[in-house]
This record gives structure tokens, C-alpha cells and sequence, in this order.
């Protein structure tokens, strides 16, 4: 996943004319995108705000970009640039208060909830933590809006460049963490979770998860590599990355993307 500091230093070099000048490329019919990503839509409004909405907004209606995506007979996904131009609009007028609307939508909810893992700020994980409260967890389907929340407080909370929040948002996320385990039908799903408990250690989580006994492997080796990273958290030894140490955590992961 690219980091929001990634995805703003590249719009950086970008005018808001490009991505004009991107939508009108040829390679397939204009409700498609033409050339442009989604990805570039994230860069402009993280970098440009209210200005790049308009833009955004306008580009959509021009071109009737598709809010539903499409699987091509040759097997391409045409993605559904209309749908993530209305989550980035909302984003560039209202802020992250704005997805929670997006969120209530379930047309919209995933796309919302992919959205905020770029937009590293305890807004975005209390508005994220807020969704969860009422997910049941009982889809198989990892692109349900439930999991891609999950997916995203994962990548807000749990990896070195995390982002700070208090430790009461913490604590109400952690059993929404550990239910969703509980509940989740695949394999996969378990693992997600165990990704995510890494982000909200305490003495409880670490006993939770080393009393778990996964027969399946994959699901062992994230409950042992979430043991480990708690764990580490947790030591009185452990001293939090600087602010310097977080930028360039995410610079590299920006490069590897």
C-alpha cells in the first residue's frame, strides 16, 4: 500500500491539468478512465483538496466514468473510476467527516474504507473503528466493506510508520479485532485479524493470541509473527520510531509499491 506521504510527494510534480489530459487519452471508451488511476485520483485530492475535487468531479461527468466495475471477456477489470471520484470528491470538500456518510452507503462503504488507508490521521481510525462497531463479520468475501475497513486500520496501526492515537482508541478496537477472528469464515480472514491485533497490543491481546492452536498454517505463522510483534511493542525497552524514522519507513514503503 502506498503511504499517503507517497501518493502526495508524487502530485507534487503533477499539475491538475494532467489528469485532465490523462482522462482523455484513448485505450477504451471514456467511461472508463481513459489513462487515468485510481491511484492519481488519491494523489490529487491528498495534495490539492477542494481544488482537485471540482476537477475530479468534473471529469467524471464529462466522461460518465462507471460507478460499477467491469470484468472484460479477456479477463481485464475496468475499475469504477465514477465510484472512487465520488469518495474523493466527498474527501476533498468535507474532509475525512465526510466519509462517514460514504461509509453508511453500502454501494460506497468499501470504497470509503480503502480510501482512509491513505489517510494516515486518528480521524481516520476512530471514523474507521466507528464502521466496525456495527460489522458482523460474517462475509467470506475479503472485498466486503468490513474487511477492507479492517485491511485499512491494519495499514494505519500496525506497521512502524503507524499513525499515534490514544490508547482509548486502542482499547475499543481491540475486541472488535478479536471478535472478527472469532467470526471470520476463511482462513484468510483469520489472518487479516491477526495482521490488524498487532497494531493494538496489551497483555491481553498477547494472552489471547498465544492460546490460540490454528491448524492451519498460515493462520499459525500470523499468530506467531503477531505474538512476536506485540511483544516487542510492549517491552520497556521499546522506543517508538522519531518522526524522521516514520517519513523515511514510508518513503520506502512508497518505493516498494
Amino acid at each position: 500500500m502506498a503511504s499517503q506521504v507517497g501518493l502526495c510527494n508524487t502530485a507534487k510534480n503533477m499539475n491538475i491539468n494532467m489528469l485532465a489530459r490523462k482522462a482523455a487519452k484513448p485505450g477504451g471508451p471514456a467511461s472508463y478512465g481513459g489513462a487515468v488511476e485510481v491511484e492519481d485520483l488519491f494523489r490529487f485530492v491528498l495534495f490539492h483538496g477542494e481544488a482537485a475535487a471540482d476537477e475530479i468531479e468534473s471529469l467524471s461527468r464529462q466522461h460518465g466514468w462507471m460507478m460499477d466495475g467491469i470484468v472484460l471477456p479477456n479477463g481485464n477489470l475496468v475499475r469504477p473510476m465514477g465510484r472512487w471520484a465520488q469518495i474523493c470528491v466527498a474527501f476533498g470538500r468535507g474532509g475525512v467527516a465526510a466519509l462517514r456518510s460514504q461509509l453508511d452507503d453500502q454501494t460506497s462503504a468499501g470504497f470509503a474504507a480503502a480510501f482512509l488507508a491513505h489517510v494516515a490521521s486518528e480521524e481516520s481510525v476512530e471514523v474507521l473503528v466507528d464502521y466496525c462497531k456495527r460489522v458482523s463479520w460474517s462475509a467470506a468475501d475479503s472485498e466486503h466493506p468490513g474487511w477492507k475497513a479492517m485491511a485499512s486500520l491494519n495499514g494505519l496501526l500496525s506497521f512502524d510508520d503507524c499513525v499515534k492515537v490514544s490508547p482509548a482508541l486502542l482499547d475499543s478496537l481491540r475486541p472488535i479485532v478479536l471478535a472478527a477472528f472469532t467470526a471470520a469464515p476463511t482462513a484468510a480472514l483469520q489472518v487479516l485479524c491477526l495482521c490488524t491485533v498487532r497494531g493494538v497490543p496489551s497483555p491481553v491481546a498477547v494472552a489471547w493470541a498465544e492460546a490460540l492452536v490454528p491448524s492451519n498454517p498460515d493462520v499459525l505463522h500470523a499468530r506467531n509473527m503477531a505474538v512476536k510483534a506485540m511483544r516487542k511493542r510492549l517491552a520497556p525497552q521499546y522506543k517508538a520510531p522519531t518522526p524522521e524514522q516514520k517519513r523515511q519507513v514510508r518513503k520506502q514503503r512508497a518505493a516498494d509499491v
